[in-house]
């Protein structure tokens, strides 16, 4: 069941016949106080019950509110009367005048007032209640209403049981109210007041527009349902990130225990896909005289039939439809606080949150079209999250100093040395305990070297308990100094929503300064992002300067992504010598998806001189590493049924993709206590208290 209940509808001009039973108990209802609530708990009357079936008959939309439910399931007078007075509530616009309604929800009993009235409005101003009613009842458009319900337990709980918090609330979503009502922000005009009810304390808007006629579809009211539910129960949806943050390492490991597994069947013969492969078959032969956009929406509907046959049947595999409804439970939990039913379960190649893997299908058939040599993605090459520190020997410090810092243990440098002691696990002075003493001495001197440190220590959590909002504030420190360990590391802190306020562009700046000053990881990481046009525009240029740079630093993720680069004709000129080059260099340092790739060029001689005997040679020290592809291709050569590799590899080169997609959007839903955590939603969420709820006065 839905935690939050919002109901939208509009008054048109002019009035409706008040309804004799609701005006009689209005009348009765308004001066009546009632001390004994032992009443409560009596069955309810008939005149109660008569009323109710009025009420249902008259306005069946009341029977999705939390007082109807209450008094389904324990019919007393206390839930009938809470029920009648809701029904009541809610449709108060259908008995009486605009301005009638404006007073009511303005001035009816319960009505939080800090004045005369409870009205509030998007600006702390006075309002006159009387100039309110005439306003709205001669407005010449519609009129919309909202009324949003909490239940009390869960108003209680996240300091909603006040008009203070609902106004703030309400001005917050001002913006996604204007928008999903299809009018500008400067256009809407809103009133509200706050029901301080009983079982569910609830607030009433009244809204028009200043200009263009504002237009609600149901999507728009779900929208704006879904933003104040996301706001309301923030914390207990960061909460559930929480709770699965005990599953991210299943998580983590979950698409390399896929592969492992895909390996194992394929080595004791049991896996096999022929149906993927004649499908990826049948779809080259069209792409070969297809005309327009090699994509998805530029296919014949043919074309379309066959990359979703080929998505659905990957999505068979037991690994993928595990993943599939891992990842639909986890949706469940986000959607079910404003929305009373799950999603409908569609097939795979009909969810839009995994269309990539159809031009990735794509991709594989025109690979077999063409015969490309691929490259297979590093499945696990993590690049360094906060690499270790490289003091220069002497600093400003040092030849500032009044005298030698090594024999001073006031001085920065003297203290940063003695926690680096402290941290050395073969010393027998090793104690991070004592380590951290030592640093926050020096990092509150504004020795940066000290200050990345104690960052670094909190953020990986290794040897102290971890703790993101130290390591981002200590990181913070060092990085407007100009340390390019802690830009680099602060960067990866936003790419992977651990701080406070996450900013992917920040990020990227962090990355650009830190590259700029030399950091090999700063410049791969930035170079990959511009390979693949991730937080920031495509630019194979750039991407080829930065791999270079970092490269040159001997960095064998860099060196392997570059020869990608001069191999796949992405936007720049192959360059299968320089491809060589890199691959030789990465290979040299194990790097095992370079052995792979070399291994695969020299034993079918593309863009390579054919040498089986290192092939092979590669190929097996890149499988004694773990490299499923090396594994699978080297079986495929021992059992005598090699074929072009384009082709053998593509089932397994999509399903590996379909599992990390799933991966990535698993762990869109984590809390994130290490690497990488929920970012689209918990961004969307940060944006909001940011452009809003930091606003609230």
């Amino acid at each position: 069941m839905a935690k939050i209940i919002l109901k939208s509808r509009y008054l048109r001009a002019g009035s409706r016949q008040h309804s004799e039973h609701l005006i009689r108990y209005i009348a009765k209802r308004e001066g009546v106080q009632k001390i004994d609530d032992t009443w409560k708990h009596q069955s309810a009357t008939k005149e109660q019950q008569k009323l109710i079936e009025e009420l249902v008959r008259d306005f069946p939309e009341t029977k999705d509110s939390f007082e109807y439910r209450d008094y389904i399931s324990k019919p007393s007078k206390g839930t009938a009367s809470e029920f009648i007075s809701r029904a009541i509530d809610d449709n108060v616009d259908l008995i009486g005048k605009r301005e009638n309604y404006v007073s009511y929800i303005a001035k009816r009993p319960r009505t939080e007032r800090h004045g005369a009235h409870g009205l509030f409005t998007d600006a702390d101003v006075p309002i006159n209640l009387s100039k309110v009613a005439e306003e709205v009842a001669n407005h010449e458009g519609n009129v919309w209403t909202h009324i949003i319900s909490l239940r009390r337990e869960d108003a209680a709980r996240l300091g909603y049981d006040n008009a203070y918090a609902w106004r703030n609330l309400l001005r917050s979503q001002a913006e996604t109210i204007a928008e999903n009502m299809k009018i500008p922000l400067t256009d809407l005009r809103w009133y509200a007041a706050y029901h301080d009810e009983s079982y569910h304390p609830h607030v009433h808007m009244v809204i028009y527009s200043a200009g263009k006629e504002p237009y609600l579809t149901k999507l728009g009211i779900r929208n704006i349902k879904a933003a104040f539910a996301r706001q309301i129960f923030r914390h207990d949806l960061l909460q559930v990130y929480v709770e699965q943050t005990n599953h991210r390492n299943e998580l983590t490991q979950k698409n390399h225990d896929i592969l492992s597994d895909i390996i194992a069947r394929i080595n004791s013969g049991s896996y096999d896909n022929p149906t993927v492969t004649d499908l990826l078959l049948k779809l080259s032969e069209q792409m070969k005289h297809h005309k327009g956009k090699k994509v998805y929406g530029y296919l014949s509907q043919a074309g379309r039939n066959l990359v979703n046959a080929v998505v659905d049947e990957l999505a068979k595999d037991n690994d993928i439809s595990l993943l599939y409804d891992l990842w639909y439970e986890q949706r469940d939990k986000i959607t079910g606080t404003y929305q009373d039913t799950p999603e409908q379960r569609i097939p795979l190649s009909q969810n839009k949150e995994f269309k990539a893997v159809k031009n990735a299908v794509i991709q594989e058939s025109l690979n077999i079209l063409y015969d490309r040599i691929t490259f297979e993605e590093a499945v696990s090459e993590p690049e360094e999250f906060a690499p270790d520190e490289q003091e220069p020997e002497e600093t400003k410090t040092e030849s500032s100093a009044p005298k030698k810092w090594w024999s001073d243990p006031d001085h920065p440098l003297f203290q940063y040395r003695k926690a680096k002691e402290y941290l050395d696990k073969n010393s027998p002075l090793y104690d991070p305990a004592e380590a951290v003493r030592w640093l926050r001495l020096s990092a509150e001197q504004g020795y940066e070297y000290a200050q990345y440190c104690l960052g670094k220590l909190y953020l990986l959590g290794n040897e102290i308990a971890q703790d993101f909002p130290q390591a981002e504030s200590w990181l913070e420190k060092a990085s407007d100094q100009g340390n390019s360990y802690a830009k680099y590391s602060l960067a990866k802190m936003h790419l992977a929503g651990l701080a406070a306020q996450s900013d992917a562009y920040k990020a990227v700046r962090l990355l650009r300064e830190s590259a700029n000053d030399g950091n090999v990881w700063a410049q791969y990481l930035l170079g990959k992002f511009y390979f693949r046009g991730e937080h920031t525009e495509k630019n194979v240029f750039e991407a080829e300067r930065l791999l270079n740079a970092s490269a040159n630093q001997k960095n064998s993720q860099a060196q392997y992504l570059l020869a990608k680069l001069y191999l796949c004709e992405d936007g720049i000129p192959k360059d299968t010598e320089k491809a060589l080059h890199w691959l030789w260099k990465s290979v040299r340092q194990e790097n095992r998806y370079a052995q792979y790739q070399l291994g695969k060029m020299l034993l079918f001689g593309k863009d390579a001189e054919q040498d089986i005997q290192n092939g092979i040679a590669l190929l097996s020290a890149s499988a004694e590493q773990g490299n499923v592809y090396a594994a699978r291709l080297l079986q495929s050569y021992y059992s005598g049924r090699l074929r072009n590799p384009s082709v053998g590899m593509a089932s397994v080169r999509l399903l590996s993709q379909l599992a990390r997609m799933f991966t990535d959007r698993l762990r869109k839903n984590e809390d994130g206590q290490r690497a990488v955590i929920e970012k689209k939603l918990r961004q969307k969420i940060e944006e909001k208290k940011q452009a809003h709820g930091m606003k609230m006065g």
